[in-house]
């Protein structure tokens, strides 16, 4: 069984049963939904490796929902499916990465197949990244070895505490009391970075810029970090809807306390 989370965009129900039982049978975990809209919702309030959505859906289509949801998720993979493929839309899709423009009805093992090969490549992606990462923070810890005065964030102690919550940076894991966080990378990123800066307001231009590598305007930003915060406080807070862990400073930003 594969842990990794797919979410299925098919507006007919026997398409969209068909598929998702063809899924489920080759080991993976499949969520459902027949809109744009209700996929959006989903994708910002919960974690998955794999978007799969149908072109032509009411509403946002299948470009528009998979535009919007790469912003949420740089990482997230995509897979188009479409029963009469334009060169309009091919095109549109290859703009954005998709993994694969697969036309109805699809050939049994294709889907599986493609899906296999899109989660492989998404891990292997995110093992590199944590190992540039790792190099990187040995790297600054060989040059500033006994932690001067310009030392950085990179170089702040491995495990960091903020009220309740603790983050182990070397094994990447958030956990609070006993219970162990399960954050995305993405997610686990901008936690520690607002972990390592406690107290302190950050604006969503610096957040995405620092932590995602993002430069862009200050509507985009807000929109990137809203949906990372809106999934954190779900992980992290007792009650998402009144945060006292991750908590906003209206016009100014985000900022991570002890929640005392």
């Amino acid at each position: 069984m594969n842990d990794a989370r797919l979410l299925l965009v098919e507006e007919a129900p026997a398409m969209r049963m068909l598929l998702d039982t063809r899924l489920r049978a080759a080991g993976f975990t499949v969520i459902t939904t027949s809109s744009a809209e209700e996929a959006l919702a989903r994708l910002s309030a919960e974690h998955f490796a794999l978007l799969i959505s149908e072109i032509h859906l009411p509403g946002l289509d299948g470009i528009q929902l998979m535009a919007r949801a790469r912003a949420l998720d740089p990482d997230l993979e995509l897979i188009v499916l479409t029963g009469g493929a334009t060169v309009e839309s091919a095109v549109a899709a290859v703009n954005l990465g998709t993994r694969a423009y697969l036309r109805k009805p699809v050939a049994a093992g294709e889907l599986e197949q493609q899906v296999a090969t899109a989660l492989q490549r998404r891990q292997e992606r995110l093992n590199h990244h944590a190992t540039l990462r790792q190099l990187g923070s040995a790297l600054l810890r060989i040059a500033e070895p006994h932690g001067g005065p310009y030392r950085t964030a990179a170089l702040a102690p491995d495990a960091v505490q903020v009220g309740p919550l603790r983050i182990d940076a070397r094994r990447r894991r958030a956990a609070i009391g006993e219970r162990v966080v399960p954050l995305s990378s993405g997610e686990f990123d901008l936690l520690l970075y607002l972990a390592r800066r406690e107290g302190e307001v950050l604006p969503a231009e610096q957040l995405a810029r620092e932590v995602l590598g993002y430069s862009c305007s200050s509507d985009e930003a807000r929109e990137l970090i809203k949906a990372r915060v809106h999934r954190l406080r779900h992980k992290i807070e007792p009650n998402p809807r009144a945060p006292t862990l991750l908590v906003s400073v209206r016009g100014a930003g985000y900022m991570l306390t002890s929640g005392e």
